[in-house]
């Protein structure tokens, strides 16, 4: 499992770069459009300008979630990550919406302006970067398990439909279909709405400590119940915290054992549940006395 400080370093990295991409393909794409006169290139220059916005929302995310426990924040800062997330999920629906109104603004012109064939060569080269791009930064953001990253992933993505959709309008009035700009337009606009979406209320619901995986809490009940001296697990509750698990567990142990040998089964569950799930923070144990004749009352 990656640490705290290899997990910063990765999404740092990852981040930089994309905020390199984004710069490089903002200003090549602005020139082009300034050269050819192509207001739709100049506002895929400008939505490139948004992809640097929520880079930076990510790479502040996760700064904050790397900073250690704090007795304000004695669980961490690891929730930064889900709220960096929906913040990007918003940026990526107002992407959205702004190609739909370009769409619509565009049907009332009544179609695309023609686009020379520089300004077509930059669109093309950016969409090829762009999915590069995008698919590296789902890479790190799967086995860094950040979900800002996977957010920003999804946000490079947008930017390639948006190009794409451009591009293929722009070669539609060549061909002599201007509508077909407006067109594509809106079908890609829903579609980024539709992702934004998607990513705001996935954060949301990451916010509310969701359980994890189901296949995760059979994992964790049955290492808790193999620790040897264990009667039965009463109970086993888990939450996700960020990119990590917190557990809570009761145990059932012989009520004649010694205080000191309870502690001593409780450590070993907790390290049972640490070693059966990646992730695992901390396993909080609480040991319940129990025997042939049941349950002591209160327990």
């Amino acid at each position: 499992m990656l640490s705290t400080a290899d997990r910063q370093r990765l999404v740092t990295r990852a981040s930089l770069l994309t905020i390199s991409v984004n710069v490089t393909l903002t200003l090549a794409r602005g020139a082009a459009g300034w050269l050819s006169g192509s207001t739709a290139v100049l506002a895929d220059a400008a939505n490139s300008g948004t992809d640097i916005l929520a880079t930076l929302v990510v790479l502040g995310g996760a700064r904050i979630a790397a900073q250690p426990p704090d007795p304000g924040h004695p669980y961490g800062h690891e929730k930064a990550e889900p709220v960096a997330a929906k913040i990007v999920g918003l940026i990526v629906a107002f992407a959205g919406a702004m190609v739909a109104l370009g769409a619509l603004g565009t049907l009332r012109t009544g179609g695309a302006e023609e686009v020379g064939a520089l300004a077509a060569w930059v669109t093309g080269a950016s969409i090829i970067i762009k999915e590069i791009l995008a698919r590296h930064l789902i890479g790190v953001a799967r086995h860094t398990e950040n979900e800002a990253l996977m957010a920003d992933a999804s946000n490079q993505r947008t930017d390639v439909l948006a190009s794409a959709a451009a591009l293929v309008g722009a070669l539609g009035a060549r061909m002599g279909i201007p509508v077909l700009d407006p067109a594509m337009g809106l079908v890609v606009s829903a579609l980024i709405l539709r992702m934004g979406l998607s990513l705001y209320w996935r954060s949301v619901n990451n916010l509310m400590d969701p359980a994890p995986e189901p296949e995760t809490m059979t994992a964790l009940r049955s290492a808790a119940a193999g620790v040897a001296g264990v009667v039965s697990v009463d109970e086993l509750k888990a939450r996700l915290f960020g990119s990590g698990i917190y557990v809570d567990c009761k145990v059932c142990v012989n009520a004649q054992l010694t205080v000191e040998e309870g502690h001593r089964i409780a450590h070993e569950v907790k390290q049972a549940c640490r070693a059966a799930a990646a992730g695992v923070r901390d396993v909080l144990v609480h040991v319940n006395p129990c025997s042939a004749l049941g349950r002591r009352p209160g327990d």
